[in-house]
């Protein structure tokens, strides 16, 4: 698996701006994909909702997991509408080593994975970041009313008609979250001045006017705890206590599914949608939180913190863990998400509505769409936070479809905010009697049934609606030409999948031999790339997931049999041997170095020259840029010996050098289609001018 690295600020900010203006779209997501704010005749719709002493301009957003992770995913979730991020849970241990692939979404949903990928400090650098680009991309004005063209906003402004709200997600145990480490970092969440400060010298030319902007440097106020499967009721009361009473943080506790109790959990799951091949690890009835404790531990927490002049809430909520009767997935458990969770999860929210009223907040991510975050809205659950239908086909571009729904669902009702449309969601069901908080505490119930409801007996959520995988062919990729048909861009939530496009090639390429400066052909191979749009990886951006095999129509996975780009020559020699690519830059040339089946080979070009280099490592070929015939060769010296094996020079000539030059041609079409190639992507964005 390559390592995880972060894509530096002056990248991000550079391919966004030549990205929007070559093709107007960011990080592969495109403009019409954008949310775009809805005009109206009246006043407009507030979509407002207050969160962990803060106010979001939506209560929409993505769930901690892969779409919070890296600065470039929260920043597509913000272009697609998400304000609301909780960020991906961090922990002590930050040198995790995990089984890939990680997520399967060919049908309801499984995955394998759990905290931040990145250390410590690379996560704090990464949600700086992150939030830095959400305000440059809200004084862009990138997401204004449909019709409009973009224009620089006003910092104040920006800011008060759009907020945007970070939760912290932390994890797992009392002793780790009490280290100075995880302390340190959260604190550092309320006051990243000192980052922010050194991001500013990052940001590059084209977003010079922002270097000094008043970025918000208190980044989150609120804690999502996340603790491990079996964590003992004390342990978690304590933890809260801590987050709480001496942290001063707004906290939300994280539940499981099977604090609903073996017999309604398994009715839902089995008996009412019909998901019999999905068995629970029967661990977990013994070792997970009953109600009843967790029950006691909010009203307690909910004491202390009302006496700090904090909230505290609940989340509905965590994965449920089951046993892995698959193959794509590794280990014994893996964890349910999609269709039957959201079940699982609603019938969870209405216990906790009917034990502690709608005063009490309840944070939802359960299968979370399109077609149902509207009723979550209605249910008064806030933050709505989604992750399985983002991993599925079209990716970000999904979540915009969310907020057209809830507008046209508010206009329906004759709702301008989300209180109105929650009071006015249930009256058209029913006649509410009461009136003011009264009428709204008697609407979040009754719509938090309904949500259930609807749960429980549309066919959407049955079993037998959910079992049909993506469609595979039965071919295999290789390097190039693939169908095309770009399924796996979007299903990448790290935007690490792109395409290129390349001068399409078939036919014989030669094998030389070298000697001295003299070179003779002695073998021809074919050698071919019929399409001109191709898939590439770019590694820094993969953790190999697995979820682009999931939707591509072909065996073999994207992430592994296409063109691997790394950002850096530390980062390419690092994933040493996988294969990949490097682009860097050498004074006017541009330098291709690859790794590949044959060995490890480097391609340089001058923009505007007539040829190239191509270091074949036992010589260097020179050839036309545009016909690729061989101009010149020469065979390359053994290196010098070191100290510590210094021999008298051997009198005899070196034996001539075999290059095969389709490693060549690999590096030349790769090369043109970076260099000269009409998209933007994080492999080219510092050479495309």
């Amino acid at each position: 698996m390559a390592e995880l690295v972060p894509v530096p600020l002056h990248v991000l900010l550079r391919r966004a701006h030549l990205e929007y203006r070559l093709r107007r779209a960011i990080f592969d997501l495109p403009e019409r994909q954008f949310r775009r704010l809805a005009k109206s005749a009246g006043p407009p719709l507030d979509l407002s909702v207050p969160y962990a002493g803060a106010r979001a301009a939506n209560p929409i957003g993505p769930a901690a997991g892969p779409h919070t992770q890296l600065a470039q995913n929260i920043a597509l979730g913000w272009l697609a509408g998400a304000r609301i991020f909780e960020l991906k849970t961090i922990q002590i241990n930050d040198r995790l080593t995990l089984s890939r692939p990680c997520i399967d979404m060919a049908t309801v949903g499984y995955n394998t994975e759990w905290s931040q990928e990145l250390r410590l400090e690379e996560s704090l650098r990464e949600y700086v970041k992150g939030a830095m680009l959400l305000e440059i991309l809200g004084a862009w004005d990138l997401v204004r009313h449909e019709g409009e063209r973009p224009q620089a906003r006003g910092e104040r402004e920006s800011r008060s008609q759009d907020p945007f709200v970070f939760d912290i997600s932390v994890g797992y145990d009392l002793e780790g979250i009490r280290s100075p480490a995880v302390v340190g970092w959260l604190e550092s969440m309320r006051d990243t001045s000192a980052m922010v400060d050194g991001l500013r010298r990052e940001i590059p030319d084209e977003f010079a006017a922002f270097r000094d902007f008043p970025f918000r440097t208190c980044l989150a106020t609120g804690i999502t705890l996340s603790t491990f499967h079996g964590t003992p009721a004390r342990e978690i009361e304590r933890i809260g206590e801590f987050l709480i009473g001496e942290l001063g943080f707004h906290t939300v506790v994280k539940l499981n599914p099977p604090m609903l109790g073996r017999e309604r959990l398994e009715d839902i799951l089995h008996g009412v949608l019909g998901y019999t091949d999905v068995a629970v690890n029967p661990d977990v009835y013994a070792r997970d939180l009953p109600f009843d404790d967790a029950a006691g531990i909010i009203r307690r927490l909910h004491t202390l913190a009302v006496r700090r002049g904090l909230t505290t809430g609940v989340k509905c909520g965590n994965t449920l863990e089951v046993l892995n009767t698959g193959t794509f997935l590794r280990g014994r458990v893996q964890y349910l998400s999609g269709q039957p969770l959201h079940a699982l999860h609603a019938a969870l929210a209405l216990r906790w509505r009917e034990s502690f009223g709608a005063g009490l907040p309840i944070s939802f991510a359960a299968g979370v769409d399109a077609q149902n975050a509207a009723d979550c809205v209605a249910a008064g659950l806030v933050p709505v936070t989604t992750c399985t239908d983002l991993l599925r086909a079209g990716g970000y571009g999904r979540l915009p479809r969310y907020f057209v729904n809830l507008e046209e669902r508010m206009h329906a009702v004759g709702a301008r905010t989300i209180a109105e449309f929650i009071v006015r969601s249930a009256e058209m069901s029913d006649s509410l009697s009461g009136s003011g908080d009264d009428a709204l505490d008697l609407a979040v119930l009754r719509n938090t049934r309904t949500l259930l409801d609807k749960a429980l007996t549309g066919e959407r959520y049955r079993a037998a609606r959910n079992r049909k995988p993506p469609r595979k062919l039965g071919t295999h990729l290789w390097l190039w030409d693939c169908l095309s048909c770009s399924k796996c861009i979007p299903a990448c939530p790290n935007d690490a999948v792109f395409e290129i496009e390349v001068e399409p090639f078939i036919g014989e390429v030669p094998v030389i031999e070298v000697e001295g400066v003299a070179w003779r052909e002695v073998d021809r191979h074919l050698y071919r790339a019929l399409k001109a749009t191709q898939i590439a990886i770019f590694a820094d951006a993969c953790n190999d997931c697995g979820n682009c095999d999931v939707f591509c129509p072909e065996d073999g996975g994207p992430h592994i049999e296409k063109p691997r780009f790394f950002g850096s020559l530390d980062a390419w020699r690092r994933a040493a041997p996988l294969t990949g690519f490097v682009l860097t830059k050498d004074a006017d040339a541009v330098v291709l170095r690859g790794r590949m089946a044959e060995g490890e080979f480097a391609l340089s070009h001058v923009p505007g020259s007539a040829d190239g280099q191509f270091d074949a490592g036992g010589a260097v070929v020179v050839l036309d840029w545009e016909s690729h015939e061989v101009l010149s060769a020469v065979r390359r010296e053994s290196p010098a010996p070191s100290p510590q094996t210094q021999r008298a020079p051997s009198a005899q000539p070196l034996a001539p050098a075999a290059c095969d030059l389709s490693p060549y041609l690999t590096l030349r079409l790769l090369l043109g289609a970076l260099v000269s190639g009409p998209r933007v992507n994080f492999a080219n964005a510092l050479i495309v001018e």
